[in-house]
């Protein structure tokens, strides 16, 4: 008797295996989706700049701004596509700040 271990693999394991891999790959490509989504969910309002929960949303006119009211950061953050909406308005990034500040006083 050998003692080698022969394994005998036709095309429909191969098929099987296939599918099985592919099942896999749907299941962790779900669960990723998933938990991106639970985190962003989790961390909806974070300022990315000092990581508290202090973000406020501020909308001005077609453009909603998201600004950290934490002292110290006042972060502003923008969604994409905004920059290039104030751009086209003439607007600046300082421009922005100004005005987003300007609601506080």
């Amino acid at each position: 008797m050998d003692d080698k271990l022969v394994i005998k693999i036709d095309g429909e394991d191969i098929y099987f295996q296939k599918k099985e891999q592919e099942k896999i790959k749907a299941l962790r490509e779900a669960a990723s989706h998933e938990n991106d989504k639970k985190y962003r969910e989790d961390h909806k309002h974070h300022c990315f700049r000092c990581g508290t929960k202090s973000l406020v949303e501020v909308r001005k006119g077609d453009i909603v701004v998201d600004i950290c009211v934490n002292e110290g950061c006042g972060a502003v953050h923008l969604d994409p596509g905004e920059l290039e909406i104030v751009m086209k308005k003439g607007g600046t990034v300082g421009d922005i700040t100004k005005a987003v500040f300007g609601i506080f006083k």
